[in-house]
C-alpha cells in the first residue's frame, strides 16, 4: 500500500512540475475575421487578442483556397496590428480564398489557436464596356487602358477556347471582334496587360434565327424592297432587314399571314433598320394570323396627321401583335382598328421600346365596336409626346402597364385610358411607372386619368409635381405617389428624350420607370 501511495504522489508531482514549466497559451484573436474588398485588394481585420501586451503582440496570417487549409497555403504574412491588406500582386483576382489568423508566441507564452475567416475574393479591375453579340461572333469593347496585350476566351464549363493577342489597331480602337464562336453559347472573356488581369465579363452568343428566313440584307439600293417582298413570301416568314438601311412602305399593303420584321445581326452597324411609312399596313379581309411582330426595328412616317403602322378596315383574327425593342414615332397612331366587320387581337404586347410623337390615336385605338383587343401589355418602355395612349369602343379583359416612363402625355384634358361607355373586365395593373408632365394643348397640360368601367391595381408608381389633373372629371389613377419635384428635376433631358433619372433622392430611382433610365 505504501508503495502505491508513493507512486501516485510521484506521478502527481511530475504532472504539476510539467504544468509549471509549460508556457501559457496566448489568447486567440477575438471575434470573426472580417474581409473588406476593394477593386485590387482585400483588407482582413479582427479584434486584438485579449490580455496581451499590444506593443509585443504580432499575428500570422495564412491564405488558402479551402476552409480546412488542406490545400497548399498560397500566401503568408505577419502583422503587428489587428489587420492586414493583401493586394492582387499576391492573390489571383476572382479566386475564392479563406484566411486564418493566430496570435504569435512570445518568450513567455505559446501561440494561440487559429481563427478562420469566411470566404472572400478580390474582384479585380473591370475595364470592359458593352459586349455586342451575334450568333457566331462578339464585339468585345473596353475603356481606353494603356498596356493591354491579350484576350482569353473561355467557354462555359471552364475550357479555354483561344488566346487572342491584341494588335496596335485593337488597342487604339479599344475593341476586338472575335469570330468562329458557337451560337447560343455562354462564354467569358478576360483581358490582360501582360500577366495582370484588367477585366472579366461573361456573355452569350445569340441563338440563330430559325424558320422561313427571308434575308433582304443583300440588296441595299431599293427602298421599296420590303413592300415588294411581302406579298410573295409564305406564312410564318421572318424578314431580315439590313441595319442602317431604310425600307419604304409606299402603298397600302393588306397582310393575311404571320410575319416577323427584324433587323439582322451586324457587329459593325449598331443602328436599327428603319421601316418608313408613307402609307399604312392593313389586314387581309377574313384572315386568321398567328403573329405580327416587329423586333429591333425603327418605325417612322412622313405624316404625323394621317399615318399608322396598321390602320385596319378589314376584319381579321390575330393571336399575337408584338412590338419588341423598337423605336416608333411620328404617327397619328401606331395601331387603329376601324373595321366594321369583326376584328380581334387576342394579345397586344409592347416591350423594351421607345414611342414618341403620337397624335390623337396614340399607341392603340379600337375605333369601332366591331373590333376588340382582349389583352394589352405595355412594359419596360418609354412613351412621350403622345396625345393619347389607350382608347377603345369595346371591352378588354386585361391591361398591364409595367416599368414605364411616361412624359408629355397625354394631351391636356385627355385620358390615359379611355374606355368611354365600355369596360375592362379585370383590374388594370399599373406597376413601377412614372407619370411626368402632360402634353400641352394650347398651354393646358392638365390631364385626366381614365374613363369607363375600370378598377385598378396600382403599386410603386409616381407622379411628378408638374403632373396636373384637369379640374373637371379628373378621374385620377389611384394610389400613385406624389414626387415633390418636376419632371425637369427628375429626368436628365426630357425634351430631348433622355429620361435618365438624375435625382438621387427620388424614392423610385432604382425601381420605377423604364429600366433603361434607372439610376
Amino acid at each position: 500500500m505504501s508503495l502505491l501511495l508513493f507512486l501516485i504522489f510521484t506521478s502527481c508531482k511530475e504532472e504539476l512540475e510539467e504544468q509549471t514549466f509549460t508556457p501559457e497559451r496566448l489568447f486567440m484573436p477575438t471575434g470573426a475575421v472580417k474581409s473588406t474588398g476593394a477593386v485590387t485588394a482585400v483588407k482582413l481585420s479582427w479584434k486584438e487578442a485579449l490580455y496581451v501586451d499590444t506593443t509585443k503582440t504580432s499575428y500570422t496570417i495564412e491564405v488558402a483556397t479551402d476552409t480546412l487549409f488542406q490545400s497548399k497555403v498560397v500566401y503568408t504574412t505577419t502583422s503587428e496590428t489587428a489587420s492586414v491588406t493583401i493586394t492582387d500582386e499576391h492573390l489571383n483576382v476572382r479566386q475564392r480564398y479563406y484566411a486564418r489568423v493566430k496570435t504569435n508566441a512570445t518568450d513567455k507564452s505559446a501561440e494561440s489557436k487559429w481563427v478562420v475567416s469566411s470566404r472572400f475574393a478580390i474582384p479585380g479591375e473591370q475595364i470592359f464596356t458593352a459586349i455586342r453579340t451575334i450568333d457566331r461572333a462578339a464585339a468585345i469593347n473596353w475603356k481606353a487602358t494603356e498596356g493591354v496585350t491579350k484576350l482569353i476566351i473561355t467557354r462555359a464549363g471552364g475550357d479555354q477556347l483561344v488566346e487572342i493577342p491584341l494588335t496596335a489597331a485593337d488597342v487604339a480602337a479599344n475593341s476586338k471582334t472575335v469570330e468562329n464562336l458557337l451560337p447560343n453559347t455562354a462564354y467569358a472573356v478576360e483581358i490582360f496587360a501582360g500577366t495582370k488581369s484588367k477585366g472579366y465579363q461573361s456573355f452569350r452568343t445569340n441563338a440563330p434565327l430559325a424558320g422561313d428566313l427571308i434575308d433582304l440584307r443583300g440588296v441595299t439600293n431599293k427602298a421599296t424592297l420590303l413592300a415588294d417582298t411581302i406579298p410573295d413570301i409564305p406564312n410564318g416568314s421572318i424578314i431580315i432587314l439590313k441595319r442602317g438601311v431604310t425600307y419604304t412602305v409606299n402603298s397600302s399593303i393588306s397582310i393575311g399571314k404571320s410575319l416577323t420584321f427584324i433587323s439582322g445581326a451586324d457587329l459593325n452597324e449598331p443602328s436599327q433598320a428603319t421601316i418608313f411609312f408613307t402609307n399604312n399596313f392593313n389586314f387581309e379581309a377574313g384572315s386568321v394570323i398567328n403573329k405580327i411582330e416587329f423586333k429591333d426595328v425603327t418605325m417612322r412616317s412622313d405624316n404625323y396627321a394621317s399615318r399608322y403602322i396598321f390602320n385596319t378596315t378589314n376584319g381579321a383574327t390575330v393571336s399575337n401583335f408584338i412590338i419588341e425593342n423598337c423605336r416608333a414615332g411620328i404617327f397619328r397612331g401606331l395601331v387603329r382598328l376601324n373595321a366594321t366587320t369583326p376584328t380581334t387581337i387576342e394579345n397586344f404586347t409592347i416591350t423594351n421600346s421607345v414611342l414618341d410623337s403620337l397624335a390623337g390615336y396614340g399607341v392603340l385605338t379600337v375605333d369601332n365596336a366591331a373590333c376588340k383587343v382582349n389583352s394589352i401589355i405595355i412594359k419596360n418602355s418609354t412613351i412621350y409626346k403622345a396625345e393619347k395612349i389607350l382608347t377603345s369602343k369595346s371591352n378588354t379583359a386585361n391591361i398591364t402597364l409595367d416599368n414605364l416612363t411616361i412624359n408629355e402625355a397625354v394631351l391636356g384634358n385627355n385620358y390615359f385610358i379611355d374606355y368611354n361607355g365600355v369596360a375592362v373586365t379585370n383590374p388594370v395593373k399599373i406597376t413601377n411607372t412614372i407619370f411626368g408632365i402632360g402634353k400641352s394643348s394650347g398651354g393646358n397640360r392638365a390631364v385626366r386619368g381614365y374613363r369607363g368601367t375600370i378598377t385598378f391595381d396600382v403599386s410603386n408608381s409616381y407622379t411628378t409635381s408638374d403632373f396636373a389633373l384637369a379640374a373637371i372629371n379628373p378621374n385620377p389613377l389611384p394610389n400613385t405617389t406624389a414626387y415633390d419635384k418636376t419632371s425637369f428635376d427628375l429626368f436628365q433631358k426630357p425634351k430631348e428624350g433622355d429620361f435618365t433619372i438624375k435625382d438621387a433622392a427620388f424614392a423610385g430611382k432604382a425601381t420605377a420607370g423604364d429600366l433603361r433610365w434607372r439610376k
